[in-house]
């Protein structure tokens, strides 16, 4: 028996150390990071990149904001599951540097613009929404739930970014 505890507690580590909400920097919502891509040159890999960004940002933004051969960056839009009456989007900005072997990601400026339907519209700063974390009762678990959310479509686009990064930037044409 004790043998089994110990054996679920190791199966439940990674879960407790990836079920993380979202990743907090100076405190707003910011994900960066570094994949490393073993023999690609820094213009195949920042073709890859503009690619998956044309290909994986979505949304009413979706639109190219930098574009330069160091770095990347696009607006991208997410909708979020709330009540028929308010209309809830996630909107932020995610930017690709490269490097020879490697490129950097970083989703920031993320906000949500709060619409109610023929109503007033609303932006939400992640600063402001974290701030809701710090209120007790239903408030606080309403945006747990959003940064829950939030944090899954981020996590969702991140996965789709460095799958497209890795496959081969441009089909060759047989002769």
């Amino acid at each position: 028996m004790n043998l089994i505890k110990h054996i679920l507690f190791l199966l439940l580590i990674p879960v407790a150390s990836f079920g993380q909400t979202v990743h907090i920097d100076d405190d707003r919502i910011v994900y960066k990071g570094t994949v490393k891509l073993e023999q690609v040159n820094k213009e195949d890999i920042y073709t890859r990149a503009k690619n998956a960004l044309l290909n994986n940002v979505k949304g009413s933004k979706g639109e190219i904001v930098e574009d330069n051969k160091e770095k990347i960056a696009a607006k991208g839009s997410i909708r979020l599951s709330s009540p028929y009456h308010i209309i809830k989007t996630v909107e932020y900005i995610l930017e690709l540097s490269v490097e020879d072997g490697k490129y950097k990601y970083r989703i920031d400026s993320v906000y949500i613009k709060q619409a109610e339907r023929g109503g007033k519209k609303k932006k939400i700063s992640s600063e402001e929404l974290l701030k809701g974390m710090e209120v007790t009762g239903a408030t606080s678990a309403n945006t747990e739930r959003q940064l829950n959310e939030i944090d899954m479509n981020f996590q969702k686009l991140l996965v789709l970014i460095n799958t497209y990064m890795k496959e081969t930037a441009v089909a060759k044409n047989p002769k």
